[in-house]
């Protein structure tokens, strides 16, 4: 199956498009919107510098919070309105904000909204997503959405990534349905980039579809935080990050006992550490955006 090495970008990725081009970067994925339906901090930047060095721009995403059909419409038409211009021929619709969680079958007219302006503007449409989101959120409705791609979220591997380096197995991804795009890590190290960022493999002739492996992706079954977890904090958020930790195979399994002391700390520190992230013992919401994505 051919594939392309793919990075997407928003606001807070500086980059050298000549230096991404030639370190291995074949098509990039542009953030367009923010929540306020405004252009993205950087995306004329970045569609002006993509195409100073011939780099493709494949398709472009939006961060979704909108949670009723009202607000979907009100995004999808500032998309539109921001990307056609620029030559933005495909909308990605990003599913992972807790605002978009616990809609039920809500969640089915809000993707048709998007879907379908998106087609009404002759544009291509998917889905981005990972476990976290899907399994509770749309797999109860997948017949209702098999006509739409998916761009799948998942980080197996905590080790950095150049475009040129193999890309993980697929037994990492999940079967029964359509992947058009995998994005396998947030540690793509580029040079000219400040900081790391996102790459991913495209499956560029036809969706992949993950046949030979049946794998299950197990869920934290504590509710997620909204504040902040680092030492000293108890109950139900503890036992949140501790799920992770163990599941990092930092902490034993009877180690999940709602108390976030020392040894939960320095765990959570090697996790950051590995991740690429701030190294500060605290779970914010940037570290548990990342955790979501690799289990």
């Amino acid at each position: 199956m051919k594939t392309k090495k793919v990075s997407d970008w928003a606001k807070w990725n500086i980059i050298n498009y000549k230096f991404a081009k030639s370190a291995g970067v074949e098509a990039v994925i542009l953030k367009v919107i923010n929540a306020s339906n405004k252009p993205d901090g950087r995306f004329y930047d970045h569609v002006a510098g993509c195409s100073s060095v011939g780099l493709p721009i494949i398709a472009g995403y939006t961060y979704s919070y909108a949670n009723t059909v009202d607000k979907a419409k009100r995004a999808a038409d500032a998309f539109i309105k921001i990307g056609t211009p620029k030559g933005i021929d495909t909308m990605a619709l990003d599913l992972e904000d807790k605002s978009m969680m616990g809609l039920g079958s809500k969640i089915i007219p809000i993707i048709n909204i998007y879907r379908d302006i998106a087609q009404a503007a002759n544009m291509n449409f998917l889905i981005y997503t990972g476990a976290s989101y899907y399994n509770p959120c749309l797999k109860p409705y997948i017949h209702e959405i098999t006509d739409m791609p998916i761009w799948w979220a998942r980080y197996p591997l905590s080790m950095e990534f150049a475009p040129t380096t193999p890309t993980p197995d697929t037994k990492y991804l999940p079967t029964g349905i359509d992947i058009v795009g995998w994005q396998y890590t947030s540690k793509g190290v580029i040079p000219g980039a400040s900081g790391y960022v996102d790459l991913n493999v495209w499956y560029r002739d036809k969706p992949m579809q993950n046949n030979k492996y049946e794998i299950t992706v197990q869920s934290n079954p504590f509710t997620e935080p909204t504040v902040n977890v680092k030492i000293g904090k108890t109950g139900n958020d503890a036992m949140w990050v501790q799920w992770y930790l163990w599941r990092f195979g930092l902490i034993q399994k009877e180690e999940i006992d709602g108390m976030i002391g020392k040894k939960s700390d320095v765990a959570i520190r090697e996790a950051q550490r590995r991740l690429g992230l701030a190294v500060d013992g605290v779970v914010g919401k940037v570290t548990r955006a990342v955790w979501k994505k690799i289990c």
